[in-house]
């Protein structure tokens, strides 16, 4: 009997396989799925949170894997709306439907 989070996993990779979905490296998906975390809970990073999200990678690769996300059209960035001088993380339809 498979238990519920490997059932999970398997969902997860075949929904990575769907035509139209973007190939992800590790480190896009790892930042990806702690991205949705915060928009789960109606929070949207500041890219300079996001730099320093996950301690096992560097910053200067994470600012990379966001970049290469955007480019993805899997995130974009949203002005705040106190400080518009901060860049806010959004999801975009691709990457959390229904949600934007």
């Amino acid at each position: 009997m498979k238990s519920a989070y490997m059932r999970f996993l398997s969902l997860a990779r075949m929904a990575s396989t769907l035509p139209g979905m973007p190939a992800l490296d590790p480190v896009e998906e790892r930042l990806l799925n702690q991205f949705a975390s915060f928009w789960g809970n109606d929070y949207q990073p500041t890219v300079l949170e996001a730099l320093n999200i996950d301690e096992g990678i560097s910053r200067r690769t994470v600012q990379r894997r966001i970049d290469g996300l955007r480019k993805k059209g899997m995130i974009r960035y949203q002005a705040d709306h106190a400080d518009l001088r901060v860049k806010r993380i959004a999801p975009t339809e691709q990457s959390f439907p229904n949600e934007v």
